[in-house]
């Protein structure tokens, strides 16, 4: 028996999502279409996949039985996808590009209009999010990453080393004072990360204590800290390619052992013989070993 492959795609949607209303929001459907896909594999089958009820959408012990089968069969579908993609020799067509908010809002968008109007048949599609986006299912074409990928199936390459620092306003710092050690630190307004643990598991790799608690201004926006340390609201961290253009910040404990950002960028290996994508890969590469030239403020 043969199913339709949107069927099996509202299925795992709908199981990885938990609910109808979850499942159209990702597949970018109307819900009453998942439902009736739903419906219809049902039928095919003839067996329920789902218990329905208000808290959503539970499988089956039937439905946990084929959901991984399903699984693999989609990700056929998807290495399919990515392999016609790698075979793609047409050089007009969309890229779909991810990277943090500080390459995606203060980089980005400068170089990628001057890509496309030195390649007018390239549209781009940007996606800004500090969340790492999944080659190996298409979230994206091309990914900008501050760390090195580990995938095998991924084509990478490093950019630049990246120096982070230590910042404050110059109001602030003649309000409060420089401070003299990570510990004296602690003492001032201090901008750290809300959720992410990144920051803190980092100065604790270092040897040096830090607790969410010692910030006095908790924010996972990269963009909110550089608000943060440019409105005057305390000592924070970043790039200082990035602060070295702004003559209201000065280094803070400069000679604190920051490690270095390492700037990668990274497309999946089935389509990196993609002409369109190829393109703009050796065009941010070109362009990125000094980002901050293309800094939009």
């Amino acid at each position: 028996m043969n199913y339709s492959w949107d069927l099996i795609r509202s299925f795992q949607a709908v199981a990885d999502a938990g609910s109808l209303s979850a499942a159209s929001r990702h597949l970018g459907l109307a819900q009453p279409t998942i439902g009736r896909h739903i419906d219809m594999l049902e039928a095919e089958l003839k067996v329920p996949l789902f218990v329905r009820s208000r808290e959503g959408m539970k499988l089956t012990d039937r439905g946990a039985d084929l959901i991984i089968t399903a699984r693999q069969m989609m990700e056929s579908a998807i290495g399919f996808d990515r392999l016609a993609a790698g075979l793609d020799e047409d050089i007009s067509g969309t890229v779909r590009i991810s990277a943090n908010e500080i390459f995606g809002v203060m980089i980005l968008p400068k170089l990628l209009g001057n890509f496309m109007r030195e390649n007018p048949g390239i549209d781009v599609e940007l996606v800004v999010d500090n969340a790492v986006s999944n080659l190996l299912k298409r979230d994206a074409d091309i990914a900008i990453r501050m760390f090195r990928p580990q995938q095998n199936d991924l084509m990478a390459r490093k950019i630049a080393s990246l120096r982070l620092g230590f910042f404050a306003h110059r109001d602030y710092i003649a309000r409060a004072g420089m401070p003299d050690s990570f510990e004296d630190l602690k003492q001032h307004e201090f901008i750290g990360m809300d959720r992410d643990m990144t920051f803190i598991e980092g100065a604790w790799m270092l040897g040096v204590e830090l607790l969410p608690s010692d910030f006095t201004l908790r924010t996972d926006s990269i963009l909110g800290h550089i608000g943060a340390i440019r409105g005057g609201a305390g000592i924070g961290a970043t790039h200082h390619g990035l602060a070295e253009q702004w003559g209201d910040v000065v280094p803070v404990l400069p000679e604190t052992p920051f490690p270095a950002l390492e700037l990668w960028i990274a497309c999946h290996s089935d389509v990196q013989y993609n002409k369109r994508i190829r393109l703009l890969m050796d065009f941010l590469a070109r362009h990125l070993k000094t980002p901050y030239a293309w800094c939009s403020f």
